[in-house]
C-alpha cells in the first residue's frame, strides 16, 4: 500500500485557516484552467510537542511521502533530494539511496509490485527495490504518477502542478487531458481512474480511452489526500474542514462524511483489517476507522512522531508505517 504527503505541504506548512481565493460554484469538467475558481490549499497543523511515539522509531532525515511495496517488502521514503529504501521484516534497515539530483524535490511515491514510480520536479523514476533507476523526463512538476492498463496496453498516468494529466506508454503516446487546476492525486482501481485537484476542492473521474474528464464533485473545503481500496471506495482527507469524505470510484458518489478533530491529513488503508488509517498533525496520533458500517467506526489511536504528514501500511502484518516531516524519524506502529 502507499501514501501519503507532498512537498507542498512541508513548503506552505502553517496553521492559517482556509482562504476562499473565489467562491466556488460548482465543480464540473472543463477546458483550460485559466479563470477557473480557486483556493488555498489546506496543510497540516504546526506539530505540537509529542508524547512518546507507539512502536520502533529510527532517524531519518524530514520526509514528504511514503510508500510500501508488499511485493519486495520495502518501504520507500521520499525526502527532498533523494528517495530512502528501507526493508521492514525484523526491524526498519535502510538499503539504498537513490539521489534526485536536478529532478529535486521528489513530491510522491507509489509501490508497482516490486519496486516504486516516483513522482518529481521535471521527471518520474522508476525505481527497482534494490534501488535501480530509470529516469523519464515530463515537462513540468510532477505531483502524482501511477500505473495504469488501458485496453490491454501498460501505461503510465503522470498527473502535473498546471492541471495537464499525461497518459505515457501506450500508442500514440504522449497525450495529454486537460480541464483540472492542478492534477495533485491520481487514483485507479479495475480500470476506474479519479483525480483529486487540491485547488479546487474537487474529486473528478478520467476516461482515459476518450481522452477527457468526467463527472466531478467538491470535496469539502480543503482537500488534502486520499487513497482508494480494493473495493474501489475512496477515502479522502478535507483537511480545511476537519473530516473524511467516502465516496465510491465507479460510479462516482459521495458516501459518507464524518468529523476528524486534530487536523486530519494522511491516509492509508489496510485491506486485510479493512481499516483506513488517518494521521492527525495537531494531536501527532494516528486513527483506525472501520468502514464496513458504512460510516466511520474509530477501532485505534496510536501516538506518533511530530508532525505525522505520511503513512503506510504493511497488508501482511498490519504495520504502520508514520514519516515525520520535521526530521522525527520514521516510525513502525504492529497494530495486531
Amino acid at each position: 500500500m502507499v501514501r501519503t504527503s507532498h512537498a507542498w505541504a512541508r513548503r506552505l506548512r502553517r496553521t492559517a485557516p482556509l482562504l476562499l481565493a473565489l467562491a466556488l460554484a460548482g465543480c464540473s469538467p472543463g477546458g483550460g484552467s485559466s479563470h477557473k475558481p480557486t483556493i488555498v490549499p489546506a496543510t497540516p497543523a504546526a506539530a505540537p510537542v509529542t508524547a512518546t511515539p507507539a512502536g520502533q522509531v529510527v532517524p531519518a532525515p524530514a520526509g514528504t511521502a511514503l510508500a510500501f511495496d508488499a511485493t519486495s517488502r520495502t518501504l520507500a521514503v521520499v525526502t527532498p533530494s533523494a528517495l530512502l529504501l528501507y526493508s521492514v521484516d525484523g526491524g526498519l534497515r535502510e538499503k539504498a539511496t537513490v539521489p534526485l539530483g536536478t529532478h529535486a524535490p521528489g513530491n510522491d511515491a507509489v509501490a508497482t509490485g516490486g519496486g516504486f514510480l516516483v513522482a518529481a520536479k521535471g521527471a518520474i523514476l522508476q525505481v527497482s527495490a534494490a534501488g535501480a533507476a530509470r529516469t523519464t523526463a515530463v515537462d513540468g512538476d510532477v505531483l502524482t504518477a501511477v500505473p495504469y492498463t488501458g485496453s490491454n496496453t501498460a501505461e503510465l498516468l503522470v498527473g502535473l502542478a498546471d492541471g495537464r494529466i499525461e497518459v505515457l506508454g501506450g500508442a500514440g503516446s504522449p497525450r495529454t487531458i486537460s480541464g483540472l487546476v492542478e492534477a495533485s492525486r491520481l487514483l485507479v482501481h479495475d480500470g476506474a481512474v479519479a483525480v483529486i485537484d487540491r485547488r479546487q476542492a474537487s474529486i473528478t473521474t478520467v476516461d482515459v480511452g476518450a481522452g477527457k474528464l468526467g463527472d466531478s464533485l467538491r470535496v469539502g473545503h480543503g482537500v488534502t489526500n486520499a487513497e482508494i481500496d480494493g473495493y474501489g471506495r475512496i477515502v479522502s482527507v478535507d483537511t480545511g474542514t476537519g473530516q473524511i469524505i467516502g465516496f465510491t470510484a465507479s460510479p462516482l458518489m459521495e458516501r459518507f462524511l464524518y468529523p476528524v478533530p486534530g487536523s486530519p491529513f494522511a491516509v492509508d488503508y489496510d485491506d486485510v483489517t479493512k481499516l483506513a488509517w488517518v494521521t492527525t498533525t495537531a494531536t501527532n496520533q494516528v486513527v483506525g476507522y472501520a468502514l464496513s458500517s458504512g460510516i466511520p467506526v474509530e477501532k485505534a489511536r496510536k501516538a506518533t512522531v511530530a508532525a505525522p504528514d505520511a503513512v503506510a501500511v504493511d497488508p501482511r502484518d498490519g504495520t504502520v508505517f508514520v514519516l515525520s516531516a520535521t526530521g522525527g524519524g520514521i516510525q513502525a506502529i504492529p497494530t495486531r
